[in-house]
């Protein structure tokens, strides 16, 4: 009897659609799998989710390796069974076994998630051979890493392949060429960093005897791959934190940096004790350099509780809120708020901007409903949790306190419907906290 051959998983822009029925078909076929879960709703999500199908394209040569995605709205099983409590997350799966995946962390480009998974399927730094191959390697890129070796299966060059593992976004090579060492003058084991920028090369020397330590190179590298800690060193002192070390925990609530805000470059003037945070999509080379000197230049506005209410904010159909007038606004006995929680220097928000300029014009007569928006990042808003920017939140009248959390799609009809609903039917409602600390 001849066997029915299996119809291939379904794709979406060359990425695996997974749930419950196919994952584990799917770790069978797959040498190495890349899961995408994802949440269809959340912004950050759909910024990811775009690189990766990007990703998923240049990997396609790459037969052991396969994309694919998991939306944890309706797949609360697989969920939960991964202990995915917050996404987008990224989990590498090996050879079939489904327990202990790898999280792949520190991406948010097509080409550095393709980058991370090349490093853990082949070599993570590149051999070099000769000097006519390292001098190619180093002109490469801005920033190159290259890891200098007398022997190439020791376990300090077994440390460094592993940290180039999980730095995708630099390119590191590796020798143990005698004639490499003369030509950079080096006589033990060196890592050195090249940055074509500056002209300049910093160097990481291995004590004789002494073995390579992960988090030491790692913080080697993250705090001199930009050329502000030379251009700005005499000004402004730099400082890494790990977000993921509990003990940081201080650090993060002084600064009020939550889950959502990472990564995050903030800055504190200490003779007058003001805080100032970077307002960028994205932590570069240009947008901190850009940081560093609108506040030089008194240009940077600082971080604080509540921006000054504009004379503006409640003349146009979207009312402005900030910290000083958000509770008295929102709390309202008599009409129902419909808040949006954005970054405005942020792409996700600036597009979903303009849909609600449009749903102000639309309900900006209504006696019951009233359309606003607040900077989340500008003001300090105790009493609402929010897990992530662009966030909308409906607050019904009356003295309780209570709030409806929006979790439909983001468009002008989605809206809408929301709220015609809201003034027909009672809805399921929660009470949040009063105070919240991000830690």
């Amino acid at each position: 009897m001849q066997k029915v051959k299996k119809p291939k998983i379904k794709e979406d822009q060359s990425v695996l659609v997974l749930n419950k029925d196919n994952f584990d078909r799917a770790l069978k076929e797959s040498k190495f799998l890349l899961v995408n879960f994802y949440a269809p709703l959340s912004g950050a999500s759909l910024t990811l989710l775009t690189e990766f199908e990007k990703a998923a394209v240049q990997l396609k040569s790459e037969k052991q390796v396969k994309l694919s995605k998991v939306d944890v709205s309706t797949e609360k099983d697989l969920a939960k069974e991964f202990g995915i409590q917050d996404y987008p997350v990224l989990k590498l799966f090996i050879r079939g076994e489904r327990k202990n995946p790898l999280n792949c962390t520190g991406v948010s480009s097509a080409s550095s998630i393709a980058t991370w998974l090349r490093r853990r399927i082949g070599p993570s730094a590149t051999r070099l051979l000769n000097i006519t191959h390292i001098e190619t390697f180093i002109a490469s890129e801005d920033v190159v890493v290259v890891g200098f070796f007398k022997d190439l299966k020791g376990n300090s060059t077994k440390t460094f392949y592993e940290t180039a593992k999980d730095i995708p976004d630099l390119p590191f090579g590796v020798t143990n060429s005698t004639k490499h060492f003369v030509k950079y003058g080096i006589s033990t084991d060196t890592i050195i960093l090249f940055r074509k920028f500056e002209e300049e090369r910093l160097d990481f020397k291995i004590a004789n005897g002494s073995s390579l330590e992960k988090d030491d190179l790692t913080k080697f590298i993250k705090v001199n791959e930009l050329s502000l800690v030379t251009e700005y060193n005499q000004m402004i002192i730099f400082i890494l934190v790990d977000t993921d070390e509990s003990m940081n925990g201080r650090l993060r609530e002084f600064f009020q940096i939550r889950d959502m805000d990472v990564p995050a470059v903030c800055l504190i003037n200490t003779t007058e004790d003001v805080r100032y945070r970077m307002r960028a999509d994205q932590v570069t080379t240009e947008s901190v350099k850009k940081f560093c000197q609108d506040y030089l230049n008194g240009k940077e506005k600082p971080q604080q509780y509540s921006e000054d209410l504009p004379e503006d904010w409640n003349k146009n159909p979207v009312k402005v809120l900030v910290g000083s007038n958000f509770d008295e606004f929102v709390f309202n006995t008599s009409k129902s708020v419909f808040v949006l929680f954005c970054a405005p220097w942020s792409e996700r928000c600036k597009h979903i901007n303009s849909i609600w300029d449009q749903l102000g014009e639309k309900y900006k007569d209504s006696e019951n409903i009233v359309i606003a928006k607040v900077d989340i990042t500008a003001n300090d808003i105790d009493s609402v949790i929010i897990e992530e920017y662009p966030s909308v939140k409906y607050f019904p009248p009356g003295s309780d306190r209570k709030i409806v959390h929006y979790t439909s799609a983001q468009t002008l009809n989605a809206f809408s419907k929301f709220l015609d609903k809201q003034g027909k039917s009672k809805v399921r409602i929660s009470t949040m906290p009063a105070t919240v600390h991000f830690i």
